[in-house]
């Protein structure tokens, strides 16, 4: 490969990543080692399945199949290129419960199952809501790193250790104010 075609190649990932950004609202960021085992402490030990809504690079999700073999995880990703490094080290991780789809979730027809996770953009959280409000069942969690789901009510609210950030956790059925579980 020549010089020129390696800055080409590099100029049309560096373009894509800054197309999707713009068009998705969000920039894909990396979830840390030691926050990942962070959010993973609060996943229930009875759960079954989680969805990482925007798994960007797959950190998050590929931290969760590893620490959780009992776990079924979905990662789910638009943005071509962290979607491509994100199946890339899923085939190294070599974990039989983590899947990654590349799709859109607002419109992706998909149950997100016992526990949703999730890093994205404040201005997707309104959608956040939407979707989980039509697919989730009663008693789900939802675990939403920094941003809270607008019209949601949280029952913890936990500043995190390994960041500034705070965790909004949530229980579907009990999500707005006044509806018990």
């Amino acid at each position: 490969m020549t010089d020129l075609s390696v800055l080409v190649f590099v100029g049309i990932i560096l373009a894509l990543i800054a197309i999707y950004a713009i068009r998705l609202k969000a920039v894909p960021m990396p979830t840390s080692g030691k926050v990942a085992d962070e959010i993973i402490a609060y996943i229930p030990s009875e759960t079954g399945t989680v969805t990482d809504l925007g798994s960007g690079w797959g950190d998050l999700a590929i931290a969760i199949a590893r620490a959780r073999p009992d776990i079924e995880v979905t990662g789910i990703e638009l943005s071509p290129v962290p979607f491509a490094i994100s199946r890339m080290r899923a085939i190294l991780a070599a974990k039989p419960n983590l899947s990654l789809i590349r799709a859109d979730f607002r419109t992706l027809d998909h149950n997100p199952g016992e526990v949703v996770v999730c890093f994205l953009d404040p201005r997707l959280m309104d959608d956040v809501g939407d979707v989980l409000s039509q697919r989730m069942d009663p008693g789900a969690i939802v675990i939403s790193r920094a941003f809270a789901i607008p019209g949601w009510q949280a029952f913890g609210e936990i500043p995190m250790k390994t960041s500034s950030d705070r965790l909004y956790l949530y229980r579907f059925g009990s999500h707005k104010a006044g509806i018990t579980a």
